[in-house]
């Protein structure tokens, strides 16, 4: 039976009371061994209780270090080395538990020596502190004094510092590694060929998951450990059901057919025995996610292309050095006209047909300022032409000529959702808005989860949302020519870059006119713009009968949008769902 002393000290270990554990620590003779509880279940999900010596409990609770260093003083530096059953002493469990304080003082106390004990697994200090779901302020301070090369050190499982970061701390931790030791450190493989992004799959969010795809590219999402098993298939047994969306929106139909060296495929992990996590809602995703995909596929010796083909057809060819107008009746065919330019029809040398847009270089540029125009249009297209998502319009190249600039893209062959509305005389119904909002969320948010930061479309209304003959929806027109037409004379001055009607305020205020890097601005930027979704049901834009000077006046007093006497709402007729996502 515990005696009272061992009862007082649980009770105050268990309750967090550092100035009564400190009051029994100054009574006891030696560092005696005690079963408490009271653990994170996170940490320690399986024991209620944990027999290990005194020093050990200490470390772990959410007490003052004053107690350790009583306990250091009485019992002397050896209490800091002293190991539980599992080869652990204080210090692993304090770097998993504590912040940078408690590391201080194990170096004040201990000597340097005792930040390089490696318990029975092999695990390093720097390893628990890299499992601190509290705080990384051990892991950077423990680096600083031990330098980045302990972050790189594998444990007896092939795990290092960077793994178990991955899965225990924020993606502000993986950015400050990242800034340590560069991005490659989270394709490292040791023992396991397990890597960061197998082991961020593992954490119950999926936050890191989406950094890391974010950082290295989805194609991280199929690479294979030693087992065959891919971060698909452990977000399919850890993760909650968007998870599986997630990556569904980065790989697509290749996520079903990625199998393990034991030929179980992600829905084999889904109905792993080992972890319950809305098995139910997986497998309703996975049941309705099937059928989509294979109603999507043509009949049998069909050549008519669908949605989900569309995905797969031949890539198109920007290394083509030669191409033509393709003309009809003589002239060029005109395919479209904006108030930047024209667009044509092309044939390259690649045989394939593409869209060219034909950008006027007009006036003199004395100054210089048309060149500057056209080199920031250039980079722009070059920073497009990486992006390659079935809802963004796939952009090739550009040439400077001496007439203009050409901007090559792929050849969208549909119409606008202004045109259809216009052809139609009348607004969408509710299901056909919720199909084309469901898409242009999936372009916007791909545009958001640029490694190099947010990309900004600038000017999302209906008519700069194509509709192709097999219903896809592409976002085009970046708004890609204004900074030319702002300087060739042809327009009154410094205007705003997008349509009046769907600016967020600090787009009218001169906050707007460069691409945002913060996702956060982006994000916003994209929300205003997304009224677009009302015009959908209403063959007009939001505040569409104020004249333009109103609506600056509108956005400057941060009036709710669409503004007016009286709020103006989506019309009766469409549903509460729907209303209540556009506001």
């Amino acid at each position: 039976m515990a005696t009272e002393m061992e009862r007082k000290l649980r009770a105050a270990l268990e309750a967090g009371d550092s100035e009564e554990l400190q009051r029994l620590c100054g009574e006891i003779d030696s560092n005696i061994e005690l079963e408490v509880g009271g653990f994170d279940t996170q940490d320690y999900p399986f024991e209620e209780l944990r027999k290990m010596p005194l020093a050990h409990h200490v470390a772990c609770k959410p007490v003052s270090s004053s107690c350790l260093e009583l306990l250091i003083d009485r019992f002397g530096p050896g209490c800091l080395t002293h190991r539980n059953d599992r080869g652990q002493t204080p210090v692993h469990l304090a770097a998993q538990h504590q912040d940078e304080s408690w590391m201080k003082l194990v170096k004040e106390k201990g000597g340097k020596r005792c930040l390089r004990i490696v318990d029975r697994w092999r695990q390093t200090v720097v390893h628990f502190a890299a499992m601190n779901r509290k705080s990384n302020s051990c892991l950077k301070w423990l680096v600083k004094k031990l330098g980045s090369d302990c972050l790189t050190v594998s444990d007896r499982d092939g795990d290092t510092a960077v793994h178990l970061a991955a899965l225990y701390q924020s993606i502000e931790s993986l950015e400050w590694i990242k800034r340590q030791i560069g991005t490659d450190c989270f394709r490292l493989k040791v023992d396991s060929d397990r890597t960061a992004f197998h082991i961020a799959a593992w954490k119950s969010d999926n936050s890191n998951l989406k950094w890391l795809v974010k950082e290295l590219g989805s194609d991280c999402l199929t690479v294979p450990d030693k087992y065959g098993d891919t971060a698909v298939h452990w977000a399919a047994e850890h993760q909650p059901v968007d998870s599986l969306q997630f990556i569904f929106e980065r790989i697509g139909a290749e996520m079903f057919s990625l199998k393990n060296n034991q030929g179980e495929a992600m829905t084999d992990a889904v109905e792993s025995w080992r972890w319950v996590t809305d098995k139910s809602a997986k497998r309703a995703w996975i049941s309705s996610s099937l059928w989509r995909l294979k109603a999507s596929r043509p009949p049998a010796g069909s050549s008519t292309p669908t949605a989900a083909s569309a995905g797969t057809k031949k890539q198109l060819d920007p290394s083509f050095t030669d191409w033509d107008f393709i003309l009809q009746e003589d002239k060029k065919q005109l395919i479209g006209r904006g108030g930047f330019g024209e667009v044509y029809k092309a044939l390259t040398d690649r045989n394939q047909t593409v869209a060219v847009k034909m950008l006027p270089l007009s006036g003199t540029d004395k100054s210089g300022k048309l060149q500057k125009a056209v080199e920031m249009e250039k980079r722009g297209v070059e920073i497009l032409k990486r992006l390659s998502h079935p809802n963004i319009l796939q952009f090739l190249k550009c040439e400077q000529k001496s007439d203009g600039l050409y901007i090559f893209t792929e050849l969208v062959l549909g119409h606008s959702l202004f045109e259809l509305m216009q052809r139609q005389n009348k607004p969408f119904k509710e299901s056909e808005v919720r199909d084309f909002s469901r898409q242009i969320c999936l372009g916007l948010n791909f545009l958001h989860c640029q490694p190099q930061g947010a990309i900004l479309h600038r000017d999302i209304k209906s008519e700069n949302v194509m509709l192709t003959n097999e219903g896809v929806i592409k976002l085009i027109d970046f708004g890609l020519a204004r900074e030319i037409f702002n300087t060739c004379s042809l327009s009154a001055g410094n205007q705003p870059k997008g349509t009046w009607h769907f600016m967020a305020p600090e787009m009218l205020m001169g906050e707007g006119n460069s691409i945002p890097q913060d996702r956060r601005v982006g994000l916003r930027l994209h929300v205003w713009a997304f009224g677009c979704v009302y015009e959908l049901t209403a063959m007009q834009p939001p505040d569409g009968n104020e004249p333009q000077q109103r609506i600056v006046i509108l956005r400057y007093m941060q009036r709710a949008m669409p503004d007016g006497n009286e709020p103006q709402q989506i019309a009766d007729g469409f549903s509460a769902g729907l209303k209540d996502f556009y506001l």
